[in-house]
């Protein structure tokens, strides 16, 4: 602030000099002083100074011209000594220690070490250092030459450096293959101390990934998981107690960890049973705390796969969190899919009432998704379309889907349309199933393209007339392809000229001049 001050005064003062005005003894001393302290201050020769705001960037002269580029010593006892001065605050400076961090890592962790033993830890330098570090290129010779450096570092420092150090942890937990019991101090110690949030957010995944507590519990996951555990082996004896700590719910910073934790409950259930069905499962409880089944079940919903030994075991809190599902978010929209998906194949686990009746619970936000979930799942199926229609998305329709006609939506009907002409050959059937939830589209562009890009339109005529007639209805603008569709079925069938509906799609698509 001084020196901007100070620049400030120079400013005015050199310019009330240079347009002729005759400066009194005390302010002509002023500005000698100034001058004297600051000989690399000279007026702009760009008349920049004559503006309130003057903006320029990378590649101007006069932005080139203010920056101060420090460049880092190459010797290394130099280094430390250049280690030693605290960062310039000054505007435009900037050196070059994290690209000497990146191409010398080794003499940029002798020099840390260096100071280290000196007990001087400056913190700013640290925390680029392990930035850089954290890359897939430097971790492993980072962690081989300073894991026992930064085991010794005071915990008012570590705690400063906490949300760069736990990511450089966590970096180095995939190929950590030395130095087990100082990985395990440092995590402990994280654990132990008090830390600010990560980021500010209503969304439990988002602030436990982003959180100092959230970058340990991933670490001790992924050196877990570099072990390559296998069904049933039990947690090991060193992370055991560490993942149980975690699950204590009277730590409220524990919390992101629980998150992290749930969406690897599917791996933790086969490890270890018991330990899951004992520590984790009672998360998922939504009677319990609602704060914590919220919490797990995003994260279990962050990435969710069906086990089925896992939904036996938490089937009568899957099936509740139907009844939350404003609660989840962005991912009550995963959980509509993924109820979706064991409806489709219950198994034993599920009965048809219990399904049925999770599914009506659905908002209708939750029903457009389990109809898109249909649609993904019919595509998926390939060549056996007409065979997982069958056997799989016509049960699920007269088992478990509403039968509320109140509850259509346009983005339903769309996604039913969709579903119908991915259906290829069971369309006829498809299309009677599920006609009386059609309704017109805002925008049918891309459902009149697959049904034209299909060749249902020759196939089966009649009923791409009824499908057509039932989504289209005088939208303000017309599909391009409606047109061809129409003709594909003229030709087919001749006599749906004399459809009423035939003719009113075709004057419509005369009008929007498509013909």
């Amino acid at each position: 602030w001084q020196d901007l001050l100070n620049h400030s005064v120079w400013l005015r003062l050199t310019k009330l000099a240079s347009g002729g005005v005759s400066l009194g003894d005390e302010t002509q001393l002023r500005l000698e002083k100034l001058r004297l302290l600051h000989l690399e201050w000279h007026l702009s020769e760009n008349e920049s100074d004559e503006f309130s705001i003057w903006m320029s960037g990378t590649g101007d002269p006069d932005f080139e011209e203010q920056r101060q580029i420090d460049r880092v010593p190459h010797d290394r006892h130099e280094l430390v000594r250049w280690l030693q001065r605290p960062p310039s605050r000054i505007f435009l400076y900037e050196d070059n220690w994290r690209e000497v961090c990146q191409k010398k890592p080794a003499a940029a962790a002798w020099a840390l070490c260096a100071l280290s033993q000196e007990n001087h830890w400056p913190i700013e330098r640290w925390r680029e250092a392990l930035q850089t570090w954290s890359d897939d290129k430097l971790r492993r010779r980072s962690w081989q030459y300073l894991a026992t450096v930064v085991q010794k570092m005071p915990d008012e420092t570590l705690s400063a450096l906490a949300h760069t150090a736990t990511h450089w942890l966590r970096a180095t937990a995939k190929i950590l293959d030395q130095h087990h019991a100082i990985f395990l101090d440092l995590c402990c110690r994280f654990l132990a101390m008090d830390h600010q949030d990560g980021i500010e957010s209503d969304e439990p995944v988002s602030r436990a990934i982003n959180h100092p507590v959230g970058h340990i519990t991933q670490a001790l996951l992924d050196h877990w998981f570099h072990r390559q555990p296998e069904d049933r082996q039990g947690l090991p004896d060193d992370l055991k107690p560490l993942f149980t700590a975690l699950c204590n719910t009277q730590v409220e910073q524990y919390h992101h960890a629980r998150v992290l934790l749930s969406a690897h409950v599917i791996s933790m259930f086969r490890v270890d049973r018991e330990w899951t069905m004992q520590h984790l499962l009672p998360m998922f409880n939504w009677q319990h705390s609602p704060v914590e089944a919220r919490a797990a079940w995003e994260g279990f919903l962050w990435s969710p796969r069906l086990y089925q030994p896992l939904f036996e075991a938490f089937k009568n809190n899957f099936l509740a969190t139907a009844h939350h599902y404003a609660e989840l978010g962005k991912h009550g929209r995963k959980y509509a899919t993924t109820l979706t998906y064991v409806a489709l194949d219950p198994a034993d686990t599920f009965t048809v009432d219990e399904l049925r009746q999770a599914i009506s619970a659905l908002p209708p936000a939750g029903l457009l998704e389990s109809a898109q979930a249909l649609v993904n799942a019919l595509k998926g199926a390939g060549k056996q379309r007409q065979e997982y229609w069958k056997n799989r998305i016509h049960p699920f329709w007269r088992n478990h889907w509403p039968k509320n006609l109140q509850l259509v939506s346009e983005g339903i009907s769309e996604q039913f349309a969709r579903l119908v002409i991915e259906t290829q050959d069971a369309f006829p059937k498809a299309l009677e199933t599920v006609e009386k939830w059609l309704r017109p589209i805002k925008h049918p562009h891309y459902v009149v393209h697959r049904l034209h890009e299909s060749g249902l339109c020759r196939q089966y005529p009649q009923g791409a007339l009824t499908l057509l007639g039932a989504i289209i209805n005088d939208q303000p603008w017309a599909p391009r392809e409606l047109g061809d569709c129409l003709d594909a079925i003229l030709k087919t069938w001749p006599d749906a000229y004399q459809d009423d509906r035939f003719k009113r799609l075709i004057t419509y698509t005369r009008r929007h001049g498509h013909e």
